[in-house]
């Protein structure tokens, strides 16, 4: 199993827990993928500041997508990275979009700028764009830029790396590990790199690379003993910005990722000697983990494999491989070659234990939501579509192997030229 939805890995009646009732060993494992996506998804509710902040860049493109004149616009001054519609489930939409403004911030001010000013546009759209065109030179929404970028740049290049075909619960974990000390160390000290950065994108559109003064003075309550006083601020703009939007950013995706993570972390521990046969060593260290190992696959005193056999049949096999193979030892070279040769009696521990582990997913999806099965069926029973293109799109999706290898470029093109609105 691998959804990270309360129906599946719900502990009291989700489908893990009916599973595990039927077989105690079964592993529950999350899709890599899909829970960086749940990550981002929480750190982008942290704040009232992080909602405003997709909010505005969601607001960047809507007038551009409502006529062809005005996406003529954005073509024409925005001309490397184009602007992204945002969507809830596709987070690498929010990168894609975040990038977008980073480096050409100056460039989409001053499509904005145009767009208010082109002849006969309405007062209502003339005054949207010139409002945004306001937002993006406060300050504050520059050092916000930046530090969105950073984080997901980083959290996208773990995202790319475990949807590699060779990526192991191992190596997994070590990735997941070092983005939780970037984001660590990018806490102590992002916030004033940030600013500094946030500066040349000032420079950039023209403004001074100062916060706006806080309009509400906190009052403070004072005691009998204590001077007057009409009021203070208890934060400076800066501080505020770094204590209310970049703190909570931070430490919610640093929570959500090790909450999210911390069960394959436990299979790493256990299950990740195996992926490194060539590197054993110590008899006494071996015995250990596969000790541990037997343990994990008892119940009511029965297990899988015998961790003492287990043991001696690595130590037995790195002997033999290590003189056959020249490159590392990999568990799917370990299982081949038992196949191969017939061992599955001579080293039926190893022969059980590396097919549980190749078992064991990573992810199985890329960085964007795969459709369900389920959803679909729901979907084609619930839908108030016509019969023909419900029909019609059910038989895309179930013949979907056909559909990838028939020729759409012609279509592709009619439907361009009759949806040219939309942005692509």
């Amino acid at each position: 199993m691998k959804n990270n939805g309360s129906n599946m890995k719900g502990k009291i009646n989700g489908v893990q827990k009916r599973i595990l009732n039927l077989n105690p060993l079964a592993l529950y494992v999350l899709c890599g993928n899909h829970s960086l996506n749940l990550v981002i998804s929480d750190s982008a509710r942290s704040s009232v500041k992080s909602i405003a902040f997709f909010g505005i860049l969601q607001r960047l493109f809507t007038p551009f997508s409502a006529s062809v004149s005005r996406c003529k616009i954005l073509i024409d001054h925005v001309k490397i990275l184009h602007l992204k519609k945002l969507c809830d489930t596709r987070w690498e939409a929010k990168i894609s979009s975040v990038k977008a403004v980073c480096y050409q911030v100056g460039d989409v001010h001053d499509a904005l700028i145009a767009l208010s000013e082109i002849e006969g546009c309405n007062p209502e759209t003339a005054h949207e764009a010139i409002t945004l065109g306001e937002q993006l030179k406060d300050f504050s929404f520059l050092v916000s830029l930046i530090v969105w970028y950073d984080a997901l740049f980083q959290v996208n290049i773990v995202s790319k790396t475990l949807q590699e075909k060779d990526m192991d619960i191992t190596q997994c974990a070590k990735l997941l590990k070092s983005c939780c000390s970037f984001l660590e160390n990018y806490r102590k000290c992002g916030f004033k790199d940030a600013i500094i950065k946030a500066k040349d994108l000032a420079i950039e559109l023209q403004v001074e690379p100062v916060f706006k003064p806080l309009k509400r003075i906190i009052r403070v309550k004072r005691h009998s003993d204590e001077p007057a006083q009409d009021g203070i601020y208890l934060f400076s703009p800066e501080k505020k910005l770094e204590v209310n939007f970049f703190n909570p950013l931070l430490d919610t995706s640093l929570i959500s990722m090790r909450e999210r993570f911390i069960q394959l972390e436990n299979y790493s521990e256990v299950w990740g000697f195996l992926y490194n046969v060539d590197s054993l060593q110590k008899r006494e260290e071996i015995l250990k983990s596969c000790l541990a190992l037997q343990s994990k696959l008892t119940v009511n005193l029965k297990s899988d494999i015998n961790g003492i056999l287990l043991c001696d049949e690595l130590m037995s096999i790195k002997n033999i491989l290590s003189e056959m193979v020249k490159e590392k030892i990999t568990p799917i070279i370990v299982l081949n070659f038992i196949k191969q040769h017939k061992m599955q009696d001579l080293y039926p521990n190893t022969w059980i234990a590396m097919r549980i582990l190749l078992t064991i997913p990573v992810t199985v999806a890329s960085g964007e939501r795969s459709f369900s099965k389920m959803k679909l069926i729901k979907t084609y029973l619930r839908s108030t579509m016509s019969q023909d293109r419900l029909s019609s799109l059910g038989t895309l999706s179930i013949e979907k192997n056909i559909a990838e290898n028939l020729d759409f470029s012609t279509l592709i093109k009619d439907f361009g030229d009759k949806k040219a609105l939309r942005l692509i």
